[in-house]
C-alpha cells in the first residue's frame, strides 16, 4: 500500500487506463437506520490496475480530471453501473444508485441531457439515483452547476451533498443548490468518542438538515459505538465498513452480520 501512495501516475498512465476500461464500479450499500435495509448503494470508482491490484480514488481522481478525461471516466462508469443493476434484476425495483458527479461535469449545460439519455437507455427510473456532489469541489462558474443539479432534480432525481463540513461554503451551497440530502463527513463520526467539539458540530448538522427537511447520511461508520451514537442522534443513513463493505457484485453488497444484530 505504501508503494502506491509514493508512486506518481501520469497523465498517460490514467490515458491509458480508460481507454482500457481498467476503472470500475464497487458498490458500497448506504442503511436505512430505522429499519435495518438497504434502499440504496452508493457506486465508488476504483483502479483495477493490471500489475498493483484495486487502487482507491485517491490514487487518480484529480489526475483524470486535470487531464480533462472525468466525463468520459464517469459516463463509463456510470454506464457499467447500471448494466451491474440490470444484470441483477434491480432495474425498477426499490434499489437506488449514488453516484459522485464532479462539479466540472456538471457545469456544462448538456450534462443533464446526457444523464438522462443514459438512464432511459438502461430503463432505470430518474428518481432512484442521486447524484452526489463534493462541497469542497465547486468550480467558479457555480451558475452552471446549479442550473444543472436544478434541471436534473425537476426530473427526479436526488441531489445529495457530500463530506458536508469540510469545505468553506457550506451554508451558502445550502441556500442555493436544490439538495435533498446531506452527507457527513466521516472526520466528524471518528471523533465522537474523544472530541466533545466535534460532538457538538455533528449534532449541530443532523439538527440544521431537520429545519432544512434533507435526509441525513452518516460516513465512516466503523464501530457498534459509532453507530449507536449516530442512531441516537437522529440521523436517517449510515455507511461504512461496520454497515457494509464496498463489493464488486451489485448483487452481493448487504448490510453486515454485526450491523443487523445491532440494529435489530
Amino acid at each position: 500500500m505504501e508503494s502506491h501512495q509514493k508512486h506518481q501516475w501520469t497523465k498517460d498512465d490514467v490515458t491509458t487506463a480508460v481507454r482500457r476500461n481498467e476503472f470500475v464500479p464497487f458498490f458500497q450499500p448506504k442503511i436505512d437506520l430505522a429499519t435495518g435495509i438497504s434502499s440504496c448503494v452508493e457506486m465508488l470508482a476504483r483502479w483495477d490496475h493490471p500489475e498493483l491490484g484495486i487502487l482507491p480514488p485517491s490514487q487518480f481522481i484529480k489526475l483524470i480530471e486535470s487531464a480533462g478525461l472525468i466525463d468520459q471516466f464517469t459516463d463509463n462508469l456510470f454506464r457499467q453501473s447500471l448494466a451491474s443493476a440490470a444484470n441483477s434484476g434491480m432495474t425498477g425495483k426499490d434499489i437506488g444508485i449514488a453516484i459522485n458527479f464532479s462539479s466540472l461535469t456538471l457545469q456544462d449545460p448538456q450534462a443533464p441531457r446526457r444523464i438522462c439519455s443514459l438512464l432511459n437507455e438502461y430503463g432505470f427510473p430518474f428518481d432512484q439515483i442521486t447524484i452526489e456532489v463534493t462541497e469542497s469541489a465547486t468550480p467558479e462558474n457555480l451558475s452552471s452547476v446549479i442550473k444543472s443539479l436544478t434541471t436534473l432534480r425537476s426530473q427526479g432525481f436526488k441531489i445529495s451533498i457530500d463530506d458536508f463540513g469540510t469545505g468553506y461554503s457550506s451554508l451558502k451551497l445550502l441556500s442555493k443548490m436544490p439538495f435533498t440530502e446531506l452527507k457527513i463527513d466521516r472526520m466528524f463520526v471518528a471523533g465522537i468518542s474523544e472530541n466533545k467539539k466535534l460532538t457538538g458540530i455533528l449534532e449541530s448538522i443532523v439538527h440544521l438538515a431537520e429545519k432544512l427537511n434533507l435526509n441525513t447520511v452518516a460516513e465512516g461508520i466503523e464501530t457498534k459505538a459509532q453507530l449507536d451514537f449516530i442512531r441516537k442522534l437522529g440521523c436517517n443513513v449510515g455507511q461504512g465498513f461496520y454497515l457494509g463493505s464496498p463489493a464488486r457484485d451489485f448483487e452481493v453488497v448487504n448490510v453486515t452480520e454485526d450491523a443487523r444484530f445491532a440494529m435489530a
